[in-house]
């Protein structure tokens, strides 16, 4: 609980947490619970009211964990608005680290309230579908350099089109990939890709290829790259992941004919039983790899080359290798460590759901998308489309080059649109234009402009969402208060207990003086204790420790020089201290008197314990109790800040609101 809070804070700091600041960890970490509001004030502390709701739904969340009284929770809530109050006071919201922290917090947390949960689910639950298969297609890609012009799209159209018609009036699909396909790996594999799945081409390739029939040839398929005629050759269900080492004779160290040689050597060498990660490191050319023995992460179909993977599927039993294997790469020799299936959507929802925000194609667009429409219903979005034709005349072709201003003359105050609350006017639009305009082919104008009207729409609705988070969602207002209140409690509370008793040595001291016998040491033993596995020289020990303790100019060592002299290795050692209950098993075991113990015998070896003195019970010095020292010192100081606050600040509950939730 203290290290989450200490994360949440940003910094590493002692692992010292009062019982409110833990308190309040839990309500930050839990989650929000839809209490039915009710904004009637329960309490003022330092003229910040709070209600009731903001009090039960803390309540309730700490008795998720433990049983707690309502009184007794009563005061610890106050004291931490005390602290928070404490906090304010000393402007640490106003500092600017504090902000940044504050401010990175909140763009995590508004991530499930700008996006629009039922599409996002309805794509994971398309996407899990789709990962249980593998499909192989083909595909002729008719390429659209960036910047294209709705002619340059046209253009590309027909050209993909009398593609598809001369293979569908028989030509071969291979030979006509391989002569006329902007894809230049289609000179290599003749248009075929290979199996793949979910997430591993662009969404609406994806989308043509798991709704086709095998054999069916697509209409032209529009992506970022172009337009494509694709063909599916084969649905299969999904074959998992495999874990795999490899060892790579690259043509990048030897030409084709030596990489041969070389990698049937190794094939050999590992069929007469060498190890194959040490083969790995001495021979394999991938350099990324060969420290690992070759080991490469788990792969599932569309990862790697299409000749690798089949080969790697094709390894029945893990501990198995395959023979040489070729790729564009150089040889390979691959060998199966382990295979998994996939997963349980439960298992594995919330990487599809990272997969889906982060993702650059359709997919995360559709999101968005549907963001959009569900904020102009909520919003009461109104649109005024004949305040656009003022930007079909005013933008000129100046706007494909990036260089466009909006003219300062004209006033371009008409409401373009509205929401609840908001108008938004040609100007603000015009500005976004200017902000937006990068080197492009032309376009024809109403459509650039309009597309550009949609854009500024959807950013300016999203952020007006997120502006207005606090006061459309009240668990979202929740959270980021707590949230401010528990970096305030941190700050302060480092401030005025955790770094303060580090660094007031002399209040430490102090401290340690006055309760020094909080800390004591119990009765102890000063004792050495002899060990050998020879019952022989443990009993000249016992004889010997006898007789150093009759002569005062005799001890621990001339015991042990007598013993092991002339033995060649040392036949008996000991060590010496001061032993409490507790720290050691053979000295709790004898009686705790000045002298020689009887012979002990312990997992083969034979000890005998020389007491020198019995050391009564004693205050342990600060050096020796520093860390509980410390930790007494930073409750005492807590106490007395919180007493203090207590008489520095207002604080009245009103008894008939509390009585309530009793």
């Amino acid at each position: 609980m203290d290290r989450l809070l200490l994360q949440n804070a940003g910094v590493a700091r002692r692992k010292i947490v009062s019982v409110v600041s833990g308190l309040f960890l839990i309500i930050l970490l839990s989650g929000f619970d839809s209490t039915a509001e009710d904004e009637t004030v329960l309490m003022v502390i330092n003229d910040r009211e709070i209600s009731k709701t903001e009090f039960l739904r803390l309540w309730k969340k700490d008795n998720l964990y433990s049983e707690m009284p309502v009184d007794q929770y009563l005061d610890l809530f106050i004291d931490f608005h005390l602290k928070v109050a404490h906090a304010k006071d000393e402007g640490i919201h106003q500092n600017i680290l504090f902000e940044e922290e504050l401010a990175r917090y909140r763009k995590q947390l508004v991530i499930p309230y700008l996006t629009d949960k039922e599409k996002e689910e309805q794509l994971v639950n398309e996407a899990y579908s789709r990962l249980l298969y593998d499909v192989n297609a083909s595909h002729i890609l008719v390429r659209l350099a960036p910047g294209f012009s709705p002619e340059d799209s046209l253009q590309a159209w027909e050209k993909a089109m009398q593609i598809r018609e001369s293979i569908l009036k028989g030509e071969n699909f291979e030979v006509v990939a391989n002569a006329t396909s902007d894809d230049p790996s289609a000179k290599v594999n003749s248009g075929n890709l290979g199996y793949f799945t979910v997430f591993q081409m662009a969404y609406p390739f994806e989308n043509k290829v798991y709704n086709a029939e095998p054999g069916e040839l697509s209409m032209p398929v529009r992506t970022r790259f172009g337009y494509h005629i694709i063909r599916l050759n084969d649905r299969t269900p999904s074959r998992g992941e495999i874990k795999t080492a490899h060892i790579m004779i690259g043509f990048n160290r030897y030409d084709e004919e030596t990489a041969a040689e070389k990698v049937m050597k190794v094939y050999n060498d590992l069929k007469a039983g060498y190890s194959f990660e040490m083969m790995a490191k001495e021979h394999s050319t991938d350099n990324n790899t060969a420290p690992q023995g070759g080991m490469l992460p788990w792969f599932g179909a569309g990862r790697l080359v299409p000749e690798f993977e089949e080969a790697a599927f094709a390894i029945e039993n893990p501990g198995d290798i395959s023979e040489p294997v070729r790729t564009s790469f150089g040889w390979h020799i691959i060998k199966l460590i382990d295979h998994r299936e996939i997963p349980p959507l439960d298992e594995i929802r919330q990487n599809l759901v990272d997969m889906i925000r982060n993702s650059r194609d359709e997919r995360s667009a559709l999101v968005r998308e549907a963001l959009v429409n569900r904020l102009m219903r909520e919003w009461n979005y109104n649109e005024n489309l004949p305040a656009l034709e003022l930007f079909y005349h005013m933008v000129g072709d100046t706007i494909f080059s990036g260089n466009w201003s909006p003219p300062s003359t004209l006033p371009m105050n008409q409401v373009i649109f509205s929401v609840s609350g908001a108008n938004v006017t040609q100007r603000a639009f015009a500005e976004f234009i200017s902000e937006s305009a990068y080197r492009r082919n032309p376009w024809p104008m109403e459509e650039y402009i309009y597309s550009l009207y949609r854009d500024f729409v959807s950013q300016w609705l999203i952020k007006y969402e997120d502006q207005n988070l606090e006061n459309k969602y009240p668990e979202f207002r929740y959270l980021m208060n707590e949230y401010k209140d528990g970096m305030l409690l941190f700050e302060i509370t480092d401030r005025e207990v955790w770094s303060r008793a580090i660094t007031d040595s002399t209040g430490l001291e102090l401290f340690h003086e006055i309760n020094n016998h909080n800390y004591m040491w119990g009765t102890r033993i000063s004792a050495s204790i002899f060990t050998t596995d020879d019952a022989r020289i443990a009993r000249r020990a016992a004889r010997r420790a006898g007789r150093s303790i009759r002569f005062s100019s005799r001890d621990e060592n001339w015991v042990i020089d007598r013993l092991n002299r002339g033995a060649g290795d040392d036949v008996i050692t000991y060590e010496k201290g001061l032993y409490a209950m507790g720290d050691n098993q053979l000295a709790d075991q004898v009686n705790w008197a000045e002298g020689v113990s009887e012979i002990i015998e312990r997992d083969n070896t034979y000890n005998i314990i020389l007491i020198h003195d019995v050391v009564e019970p004693q205050p342990k010095s600060i050096e020796e109790a520093r860390e509980q020292v410390i930790a007494d010192y930073q409750d005492y100081l807590e106490e007395q800040w919180v007493e203090d606050l207590r008489g520095k600040y207002n604080v009245t509950v009103y008894k008939d609101v509390l009585s309530d939730i009793y």
